[in-house]
């Protein structure tokens, strides 16, 4: 539009230079003129081109940009595909795990059955009811060891028609009463430990003991077992050829209380 407007106004004054009254314009003049003009139209086809260049510019990125997107996109849905592949892969092993185990337990028990026979299988640690004091209480399976204990505070020993008895406190831990008894001492045991020179003396009672569905009058000495963990231990003199210790589980064998026992509220 301007280099049209410029080439008319030189045309008007080349073509009126000879009338009277208008001015002649040198032709010096003009070709400076001409090459302004020309100078313009270079730099606004560089700048329309520059505008094209940048539009391009701008498009190509835009479409790098799209791309971009959808190949992050894709790469999350393969993460995902890829983590539902593993979660089910670990519910399957899971699930083979645990019939695994379950077939390990069944041939266990299998074996035990076969080995035990008709005897008592229990673990560990089990749960006994003595009586008396008609109490259940935490016990410790040990075949290492000869005879029974008990827990037993405040011992007082006495006499009663000749024969030695002993008064001593049982704590119920259920509810953390303190049940008074008193049995006759049947004999007394000598106990040494490594920690102490001279040998311990304990008394040895009979009591009622229940375990899973054995019941039976046992011996059991007499000792302080507040450190311990088991207020009970259950020896030899309980096991032995009647019961078989699994150590690989615990409080497998609840005691099945008998109706009545002899002697539970401690009186002889």
């Amino acid at each position: 539009m301007k280099t049209t407007v410029f080439l008319l106004l030189a045309s008007l004054l080349l073509t009126g230079c000879g009338a009277v009254g208008y001015l002649r314009v040198p032709e010096a003049d003009l070709q400076r003129l001409d090459a302004r003009i020309q100078e313009q139209d270079e730099r606004l086809e560089r700048l329309s081109q520059d505008q094209a260049d940048t539009r391009v510019s701008q498009l190509t990125s835009y479409r790098e940009m799209i791309d971009r997107l959808y190949a992050i996109g894709a790469k999350q849905e393969e993460m995902i595909q890829r983590q539902r592949e593993w979660e089910d892969f670990i519910r399957s092993t899971r699930l083979q795990l645990s019939n695994l185990e379950e077939e390990r337990l069944e041939e266990q028990q299998d074996r035990l059955e076969t080995v035990t026979g008709d005897k008592q299988v229990v673990g560990s640690v089990e749960k006994v009811y003595l009586s008396p004091p008609g109490a259940v209480l935490s016990a410790r399976i040990d075949t290492g060891a000869t005879t029974s204990s008990l827990d037993a505070q405040e011992m007082e020993f006495f006499e009663r028609n000749g024969d030695p008895w002993v008064r001593f406190t049982v704590v119920n831990p259920e509810d953390e009463s303190r049940i008074v008894l008193e049995r006759k001492v049947v004999r007394n045991v000598r106990i040494i430990q490594a920690v102490v020179d001279e040998a311990e003396r304990r008394p040895v009672v009979e009591l009622g003991v229940t375990v899973g569905k054995t019941t039976q009058t046992a011996q059991f000495t007499l000792s302080d077992r507040r450190h311990l963990e088991h207020p009970v231990l259950i020896g030899r003199n309980i096991l032995m050829d009647i019961m078989v210790v699994d150590v690989s589980q615990s409080f497998i064998a609840p005691p099945r209380l008998p109706a009545d026992l002899s002697g539970a509220n401690g009186t002889p």
